[in-house]
Order: C-alpha cells, then structure tokens, then sequence
C-alpha cells in the first residue's frame, strides 16, 4: 500500500509575512501534524513552488519545506513556469539552476542535481519507487528550454522527454508496478498558456499505461475518472489559497493493490 498527497502552485515569496509563505507554514504544520502517529504519505508538489525563480524565494521554500522532509515525508517535486522565472512567462538560466540548486539538491537530496557532469534537461524525467509504486516526475516546461529566447508559460514535455518516458513505461522492471506521473502543466484543456504544446501527443503516450496523473498550473482543483484511460486525473489548486469557507484543502490517494482510494482533506488552519 502507498499513499501520497499533492500540494502544487504554493507562489512562495521573498518576504516571509507574504500570504503564500504564512500559509504554505499552516499547511506544512498540518500535514506533520495529521500525520504524525500514522504511515506517513509521499508528498508530491506539482511546480510553482516560487512565484518568481529568485534566488530568496528558493531559500524560503526550502525553510518552509524542510521540516516535512526532517520529518520523515517522502517529498517529490517538479518545475512549474514561475520556477523557472519572473511572472512565469520570462525563462531564466539562474533560476532554473536555482531549482536544481535549492529543490533538488539542498531539499530534496537528489544525487543527480549535485552531479555536475549531468547537463539539467538530462536529468528528468525523475524516477522514485516506493513499495510497489513507480513515481515518474516530468518537467513540463523543459520543451521550451532556451538560454536566448523568451520562455511562456504554455508548458511542453518535449519529444526527447517523451522518448524517456515511453522508455521507462516499457521496461519490464516496471511492468507490474502501479505507475503515477506527474508535472505541472494541464494536459488536455485547451486554454491559453494552460494546456501544455504537446498535450496531445504526452496523453497518447500516457493513456492505459499509467493509473493517476497529477499536476497544476490553473489553480483550479478538479478530478476525472477514468480520462484516456487513466483511472485518476487531478488537478491540484493553489495550495496556499484558502477556499470559500476559509479552509485549505488537498487530496489524498491511497494506492493498495487495484483499489484506488481518492479523498478531499479539508481543514482551518490559523
């Protein structure tokens, strides 16, 4: 069995009083908290962790994130659009080595992200395996990869990502295993700078070959059932934005066997 839970879009700021970084620390106490006698989840943060790629807004997150991992959280996380630089629309070199420098590196340990010989766009997608999951972490933005051009927010896979995907999809190591991917850009509604350039082609590969597709972006929570034959698609909202009743929420999924449990955690947190 494995659970996970997925957070996305936090837009945390340089200064630590902002909304986002007040209420990404309320979320961050409440999952240690609510979890902490318990199996704890993996936690999956599907991009636009900052709101503008700068180096303070990287510190912050890694001091507001770190105490899940101290915890003993298993966390995952993938570039969005602001990631990678100023309103999510401008790419920037600095702050995609930022990502690799703060996320990847001093968070999350990734052995790859310190390995210097390792150019960035070869370091996804990202595999982690936990009992009998396959986590296949994307980074949505790396199509459009260009240290001259301006970067939008539209999102593309990329066919060399493509490539490495369908390739860990049909390895046989991973044959019997319950595979979830997931990215930051939407992969099928076809609205400016939401769905991401290569959607069409990133679902064909997708479809009946993983079980739950997670990701972000629009700051719309949804959920399809059973959409390209993928038993579980969802969309996160802004984490750090509380709903109509004053309460932050999130999903849950636990994973046992072919049953797929999907619940809405709702809480207040002041």
């Amino acid at each position: 069995m494995v659970k996970f839970i997925q957070l996305s879009d936090l837009h945390i700021h340089k200064g630590m009083r902002e909304s986002e970084n007040v209420c990404a620390k309320k979320i961050i106490a409440y999952i240690i908290n609510r979890y902490d006698s318990a199996e704890k989840p993996v936690v999956l943060i599907t991009g636009d962790i900052v709101d503008d790629g700068k180096r303070k807004q990287y510190e912050n997150a890694v001091k507001i994130l770190k105490p899940l991992v101290e915890s003993g959280f298993e966390v995952l996380a993938v570039p969005g659009n602001h990631d990678h630089g100023r309103f999510g629309n401008i790419y920037s070199k600095r702050s995609r080595n930022y990502f690799r420098k703060y996320i990847l590196g001093q968070l999350l340990s990734v052995p790859i992200a310190t390995d210097t010989s390792v150019n960035y766009s070869n370091m996804f997608p990202l595999k982690n395996t936990v009992n009998d999951v396959l986590f296949i972490g994307v980074d949505s933005s790396i199509g459009n990869f260009s240290d001259e051009l301006t970067h939008f927010a539209s999102g593309e896979v990329g066919e060399v990502q493509r490539d490495r995907i369908s390739g860990i999809l049909g390895k046989d190591e991973y044959a019997d295993m319950k595979k979830i991917i997931y990215f930051h850009h939407h992969p099928f509604i076809r609205n400016y700078t939401m769905e991401m350039d290569d959607a069409k082609e990133v679902m064909q590969l997708l479809a009946g070959n993983i079980d739950i597709c997670c990701f972000g972006h629009k700051h719309i929570s949804d959920v399809w059932s059973s959409q390209n034959s993928i038993d579980w698609t969802m969309a996160s909202g802004k984490s750090t934005e509380r709903n109509s009743n004053y309460k932050f929420q999130y999903r849950e999924v636990t994973m046992n066997g072919d049953d797929n449990e999907v619940t809405m955690v709702t809480f207040k947190a002041d």
